[in-house]
């Protein structure tokens, strides 16, 4: 009996050796360093046509999509234009949807994906061709002190994750988990930071609704479109829209300084608009534009990006249904796997965007947002005067942002009242951003004339050091980033810098300017073009002499 009690009491003993011994492993496995591991979830990646192929520029033999050569952009011009032409004279523009939805169907055969939203051959990018072939290696910690924008660049980019922008964000959250749980695997850690680009908040939102957040410690959202954006509620509603000023002002920002026949059109832009005759001419456009959208952009789309759940994901939830509607209209029956797709993502994520990102700080994960505006939108659309990177308004990328419509500021009576509230301090010093109504006041930051396609490695260091702060960082927290930068890149977009905006350094705003200043500006610039058309008829007649 004596030794049936022993053996029972060694058996318990190892039965709880068996148990505390993997426990022990883990606790020594684990990393317990202050540097949780970093994942960069970036925006749209180039898709190739061919996905087993080493990629090549675009006029190569595995082209990233889409694109069109020059030449066949230039044959399918000297087509459409006399065809639209003939139409407008007939008023009837059926065969001008016919012939645009076949050249649309031409540039993205390799692209489009079925009416299940999945790709119908070997397109796009394998993510065992990014990381999983490739053994993930323990690269967390830093090297040394980060005090530059390429040593910040190096950091966050370590574990980076890569994805086909096309396909359901739903099923590409499910690539997401696993790619994060590699990376816990192998840095030892239990939690991560993230950092989501453009369209990577769409990933990381449907990661968060389909396996929330408790093994996430940070979540920087950097020019976030997960609340759609301007351009494609827009082009998925069909609808097309030229306003006056709007065409001014993108003509300003977006064509001037270049060379003096550039400022010369601009110049010729505004006056034009001045003297009313720039909404002559965009009343003409209107009055068929419109009409013509509606017609052809569902055919076109359903040939193109309507047959990506990606692109649906930026489409506001506000717009989703009737934006579905319009493009799928008498087509629901053959479509019906996509439509199922984008109904879920809308239904699980992008209906629920807000609320799921204020339960997220209330469970204690630390929330930044980082926004763009200084720009216009696109002229194409009706209002587009809001404050915006050019694609995503500034009220789309944070939420409950106010902001004053582009060239304009909060007037006395805004100001007066922010400053009986005790919000004053949370506007902008320029006066066109007013950031305490929006959802994450505290730490939420505005950078002045970045544009929606420019990410310099400068900001990299600030989304370093915010998230190395471990959410110690707030708007007023470190002078060197307060709640509104200016961007500066006369050394270009790559190399760019930012700077805080102050009273006296607002950066470039746009401003109209006075009719006789600019009548005097287009003088200069005319007879400049004279002087360079004077040098060329010169060095032409010195070559004939030759």
């Amino acid at each position: 009996m004596r030794t049936k009690k022993i053996t029972a009491v060694l058996l318990c003993i190892v039965l709880i050796l068996s148990v505390i011994a993997p426990m022990s492993a883990v606790a020594k496995d684990g990393c317990s360093c202050e540097y949780t591991p970093i994942v960069y979830v970036k925006g749209r990646s180039a898709i190739y046509v061919d996905k087993d192929k080493p990629t090549t520029d675009k006029y190569g033999d595995n082209p990233a999509l889409p694109y069109i050569r020059e030449e066949d952009a230039k044959e399918m011009l000297s087509f459409l234009v006399p065809l639209y032409a003939e139409c407008y004279y007939k008023d009837d523009f059926e065969p001008f949807r016919i012939e645009i939805t076949k050249c649309f169907k031409k540039i993205y055969k390799d692209y489009a994906l079925d009416t299940n939203g999945n790709p119908t051959n070997n397109s796009g990018l394998q993510s065992s061709d990014c990381w999983k072939n490739k053994p993930l290696k323990d690269c967390h910690k830093p090297n040394g002190v980060i005090d530059n924008p390429e040593m910040a660049n190096k950091e966050v980019y370590k574990y980076f994750f890569q994805y086909d922008c096309r396909l359901d964000p739903c099923d590409t959250a499910d690539d997401l988990k696993e790619y994060i749980d590699a990376v816990k695997a192998v840095t030892g850690h239990s939690k991560v930071k993230i950092i989501a680009r453009c369209l990577g908040t769409n990933i990381v939102s449907a990661y968060f609704a389909e396996y929330g957040w408790g093994d996430v410690e940070d979540v920087i959202l950097y020019n976030a479109i997960a609340n759609g954006t301007a351009i494609t509620n827009s082009l998925f509603n069909g609808e097309l829209y030229f306003d006056a000023d709007a065409v001014d002002f993108f003509a300003t920002q977006s064509l001037s300084g270049e060379t003096v026949i550039l400022n010369f059109l601009c110049e010729i832009i505004t006056m034009a608009n001045k003297t009313y005759g720039l909404d002559a001419l965009m009343d003409y456009f209107n009055m068929t534009g419109t009409k013509v959208a509606r017609l052809v952009v569902p055919d076109i789309m359903r040939v193109s990006y309507a047959t990506t759940p990606g692109y649906w994901s930026m489409i506001s939830a506000d717009n989703y249904i009737t934006a579905r509607d319009y493009i799928f209209d008498g087509a629901e029956l053959e479509w019906n796997g996509l439509i199922r797709k984008l109904d879920n993502y809308h239904n699980t994520v992008g209906s629920r965007l807000n609320d799921m990102y204020k339960q997220m700080k209330a469970d204690g994960v630390n929330i930044y947002n980082i926004s763009k505006y200084g720009y216009q939108l696109y002229p194409i659309m009706e209002d587009a005067a809001h404050q915006s990177d050019q694609i995503v308004t500034v009220e789309q990328q944070a939420p409950g942002t106010t902001c004053a419509p582009i060239g304009e500021h909060f007037d006395k009576k805004y100001m007066k009242k922010a400053e009986a509230n005790g919000t004053a301090k949370y506007i902008s010093p320029d006066k066109a951003i007013d950031a305490s109504t929006s959802l994450f006041p505290d730490t939420t930051w505005y950078i002045k004339n970045m544009e929606h396609n420019c990410f310099p490695k400068s900001v990299d260091k600030m989304l370093y050091d915010i998230l190395r702060s471990n959410g110690k960082m707030t708007v007023f927290t470190n002078e060197e980033y307060p709640q509104y930068l200016v961007f500066d890149n006369s050394n270009g977009k790559d190399n760019g810098t930012t700077r805080p905006m102050t009273e006296e350094d607002l950066g470039y705003t746009l401003e109209e300017p006075g009719f006789f200043d600019l009548l005097i500006s287009m003088l200069k610039n005319f007879i400049a073009l004279l002087g360079q058309l004077g040098d060329i008829i010169a060095e032409a007649i010195q070559n004939l002499q030759k």
